[in-house]
């Protein structure tokens, strides 16, 4: 005789098998039934990228939310009043397509703003999807600067890439500092540490939930009603209100502590990446230096090209999340973290005295992001992540809807003050 106990398990085993078999049956009969017990689309296993000769990589067509271009925006339109550029800071990582701040910046204009931004782009992607963005005969593009990695995808496109060869230094002493550095040790085995960290802690479980992932239709029942409560689920960005994303994230933190520092006070908190962000911002490698070079130049050309076609071309200058917080986090014990800010102060400098010299329009997101962090909800995420959440990119764009609006108001007291017709030069974006 079977105890109880005994019974009841056995009765759930049968029970489980009972339900399994039946959703096998109904996924099989109706298509809804098979769609809530599939993967969710963003976990869909479409890669959201193809190779692309010129670029190295490029957003995939097929990719959710991505338009028949291959970028995040709802559609193609026949034009475009501004073109954005960037990288994953403008694509909007871990953000809703909705939310994104050109998506937002459109609200706020009332113009159309298409986005051409991608991760792993910088200004020298910009620079060759050029012609592709002015098809759409943008009154304005706006170039995203990011200093997080940017500087470090326009050399390895570049020097490793093989585009644009004549970019590479003439200076026989630096191309040959550069290549010995290179040698050394790849950049790009570097930059990627974090990265490689990341996907080890996160696939301690692989095989089992890719098994059940295969196999099981509760499991993927359970799965899509996990993460159909997630998305419409409202989000809050401090971590006294999340409290399990800000435990798993000082737990990854304590995990990989040879490059996360973990920065909270009694309005925020969030994890730093310093050592990853320095390798990719450290001016005293001269890889990095030579990015830099390159970076400031083909933004020079993207500004001669939109005078040439009677285009207005503004640089947006987006800082780091460990430059956002610095002022909170100024006594943070890690000489990376402090080194970091260092560089990349240095960076702005050195980057605004090119733009001024070279009359390049710019508008610098630090204090706007910082002006979030200090009101609340912060505009960052509590993981490691560096990429602005909802409110940092309704930060970001508010501030360009701001200063599109300023620059407009400057230009027809002007027109007022010469006694010129509004009507006789063209709005600064139309």
């Amino acid at each position: 005789m079977l105890t109880d106990r005994k019974k009841v398990l056995f009765t759930a085993i049968i029970c489980v098998i009972a339900i399994e078999l039946a959703l096998h049956i109904l996924a099989l009969m109706s298509p809804q039934v098979a769609f809530l017990l599939s993967r969710p689309l963003e976990s869909s296993g479409i890669s959201p990228t193809v190779p692309d000769e010129r670029l190295g990589h490029r957003p995939n067509p097929a990719y959710p939310n991505h338009d028949k271009n291959g970028f995040r925006n709802p559609h193609v339109p026949k034009t475009a009043h501004i073109v954005a550029l960037g990288d994953s800071q403008t694509y909007g990582q871990g953000v809703k397509a909705e939310y994104v701040w050109p998506r937002v910046l459109e609200s706020l204009t009332r113009r159309s703003v298409y986005s051409m931004a991608y991760g792993g782009y910088g200004p020298v992607h910009s620079l060759l999807l050029w012609d592709e963005a002015v098809v759409l005969e943008p009154a304005v593009v706006i170039e995203a600067f990011y200093a997080g990695n940017d500087l470090y995808d326009s050399f390895n496109l570049i020097y490793n890439g093989g585009q644009l060869p004549s970019l590479k230094t003439y200076d026989k002493n630096r191309m040959d500092i550069v290549i010995r550095a290179e040698e050394s040790e790849p950049i790009a085995t570097r930059v990627s540490r974090m990265i490689r960290m990341q996907t080890h802690a996160s696939g301690k479980d692989k095989s089992i939930r890719s098994w059940l992932s295969k196999h099981s239709r509760i499991y993927g029942l359970l799965r899509r009603t996990r993460y159909e409560l997630a998305r419409h689920r409202p989000r809050s960005n401090n971590p006294c209100n999340t409290h399990d994303e800000w435990l798993k994230a000082k737990s990854f933190a304590a995990t990989h502590s040879e490059y996360c520092q973990v920065f909270s006070n009694k309005e925020s908190g969030t994890i730093f990446t310093s050592e990853y962000r320095l390798s990719a911002l450290n001016l005293d490698d001269p890889r990095i230096s030579e990015g830099q070079r390159i970076s400031l130049e083909v933004i020079s050309q993207m500004h001669q090209r939109a005078i040439r076609d009677g285009r207005r071309f503004i640089a947006l200058l987006v800082p780091t999340k460990e430059l956002v917080y610095g002022k909170q986090a100024i006594g943070i014990p890690s000489a990376n973290y402090h080194a970091l800010v260092r560089n990349e102060l240095q960076f702005w400098e050195e980057t605004k005295t090119f733009l001024r010299e070279h009359s390049i329009e710019h508008l610098d997101a630090l204090g706007s992001l910082r002006a979030q962090l200090e009101a609340g909800p912060q505009p960052y995420k509590v993981s490691h992540d560096g990429h602005p959440n909802t409110h940092g990119h309704r930060v970001i764009a508010r501030a360009i809807h701001s200063y599109l609006n300023a620059a407009q108001r400057q230009l027809e007291a002007e027109q007022g003050a010469a006694g010129d017709a509004l009507s006789r030069t063209p709005e600064l974006w139309r």
